[in-house]
């Protein structure tokens, strides 16, 4: 879809790298990207100007794997280990945006439904 607009295509995604840390190493890379969008840490979403309709190709996120995700990479789970209160109130604050930007997503493309 981003190769056929005539005009400019940006994509955004979510790509680790080795300093993300990755619990069983680089070679585990797309599970850990399916696990970023399962538990809601990235969205899947398209906008097409054409239409000028948002597209969510995610289901809905079980964000209760969003811990598993974030444990799964170093850049996070060495936290746990050095302050595990500092992180757990991290993670309850990062898990809450995540809610919200998803549910925000969510209400606007349903009330692009309604118009």
């Amino acid at each position: 879809e981003a190769m056929e607009h005539k005009g400019p295509s940006i994509i955004i995604c979510y790509c680790p790298c080795i300093e993300h840390g990755i619990k069983g190493g680089m070679g585990c890379s797309l599970s850990e990207e399916k696990l970023a969008v399962d538990s809601g840490y990235v969205l899947l979403m398209r906008y097409n100007p054409e239409t000028k309709l948002i597209t969510m190709d995610s289901k809905e996120p079980d964000f209760n794997k969003y811990d598993e995700f974030l444990s799964n990479e170093v850049r996070y789970r060495s936290l746990k280990i050095k302050n595990k209160e500092a992180s757990d109130e991290l993670l309850r604050l990062n898990k809450e945006a995540s809610i919200e930007r998803y549910n925000f997503y969510k209400d606007l493309i349903d009330k692009q439904k309604t118009e």
